[in-house]
């Protein structure tokens, strides 16, 4: 009575082995399909090889790589190819809709150009847009301020991802970056092309050189580190360091105040300049048109003006019969000083191409400062008559 018993418990024991192997093998297909299933609908930088490579109308090969947009999964490679020439690959997950980069200058949407492609029916579509406003209706096809270089752009589906290829004719790439996505499975229509409202839109400060980007919102007082370089730059040589001068030239009637307040002035554009320098110096400007004349140009200024903090230091007495020689030897080297350091703004705003509010600002300064020494001139020349 017993063996029959052992029998079926033996039967039981050897059936619930063999249901626990088939759960594992079919657990094990499973994690292996849905692997596959990940692996092939994403990018990543550290492919050794751009997947689409050979379906991109230009050379991908030593293209930098960042992951951009984490949230959508986007990773941007570019490259400055050429002379003024730069190309981008946009790497995104194909849901049957657009992806779009824009171009800012300040990270704003509206006024800025963007590129969009999209996928149907195994052909590709590359498109510039103006955007105008926010609305679908004020973004305009076939419209904007970038240079695509013809017969160089493309989009590619491949394995689940969306690449947009496109190059650019610039020196430099504006420095933020406006990326969108579009609804699943909208397209834009062909016969107006007009792009459906973006399901998710991102900004991000960019620094080609790195590769970093930070997230960026209007009037968030994000700056790049190339645009504080500027600012300190600008502030410390070329507005500081005009001041001074003029309070040097023109107010020595005000003894002792003006050798006071020309000191300070000058000491402060002098550390704020320093602190341009140094930060320009970390920055890697490679491949930027004119940076090397910049570089050059910002070490003169930085030995002229180190030139005269060691004259202070060695300033002789009124009476001594050398003075002369230093009273030309300090104005004439602040002076050279002083052009060299404004000319040297203004070659920064090209380099960097900033917006043109900066460069109508610094320009109305130093109009307003031409005038204002033109006038304490005429005045001491009538003084010198009388």
């Amino acid at each position: 009575m017993a063996a029959p018993s052992r029998a079926s418990s033996s039967s039981s024991s050897s059936s619930a082995r063999l249901l626990l192997l088939l759960l594992s093998l079919l657990g094990s297909c499973v994690a292996l399909s849905r692997q596959e299933s990940s692996s092939s609908s994403t990018d990543s930088c550290a492919a050794a090889k751009l997947a689409v490579a050979s379906l991109v109308p230009f050379d991908t090969a030593g293209f930098r790589c960042a992951a951009n947009w984490k949230q959508q999964d986007f990773v941007l490679r570019y490259k400055n190819t050429g002379p003024s020439v730069w190309s981008f690959v946009l790497s995104a997950p194909d849901r049957g809709s657009y992806v779009a980069v824009g171009f800012s200058g300040k990270g704003a949407m509206v006024g800025s150009s963007a590129v969009a492609g999209w996928a149907s029916g195994g052909r590709g579509a590359v498109k510039q847009y103006y955007l105008a406003g926010k609305s679908p209706d004020e973004v305009a096809p076939n419209r904007g301020l970038l240079k695509l270089v013809r017969n160089k752009s493309a989009v590619v589906s491949h394995s689940g991802r969306l690449y947009l290829a496109f190059q650019l004719s610039t020196d430099y790439p504006q420095p933020y970056l406006i990326y969108a996505v579009g609804p699943d499975g909208n397209l834009p229509p062909s016969s107006t092309l007009q792009l459906p409202m973006h399901q998710s839109v991102a900004s991000r400060a960019f620094n080609y050189t790195s590769g970093m980007s930070s997230s960026f919102g209007p009037g968030d007082g994000t700056f790049p580190a190339e645009r504080r370089h500027g600012l300190l730059a600008m502030m410390g040589w070329g507005v500081l360091m005009p001041i001074g001068m003029i309070t040097a030239r023109y107010f020595r009637q005000l003894d002792p105040c003006w050798f006071y307040s020309h000191l300070a002035i000058q000491v402060c554009g002098y550390a704020i300049g320093i602190a341009a320098v140094v930060l320009g110096f970390r920055l890697n400007g490679d491949g930027l048109k004119n940076v090397d004349a910049h570089k050059a140009l910002g070490i003169a200024i930085l030995a002229m003006a180190s030139l005269q903090v060691l004259a202070i230091l060695a300033r002789p007495d009124k009476t001594s019969k050398v003075r002369r020689f230093w009273n030309w030897y300090h104005h004439n080297i602040g002076r050279a000083a002083i052009l060299v350091a404004v000319g040297n703004v203004f070659l920064g705003l090209s380099i960097a191409q900033e917006t043109n509010a900066y460069i109508v600002s610094y320009g109305v300064f130093v109009a307003v400062w031409v005038v204002a020494v033109a006038a304490f001139e005429v005045k001491r020349c009538y003084a010198d008559d009388d």
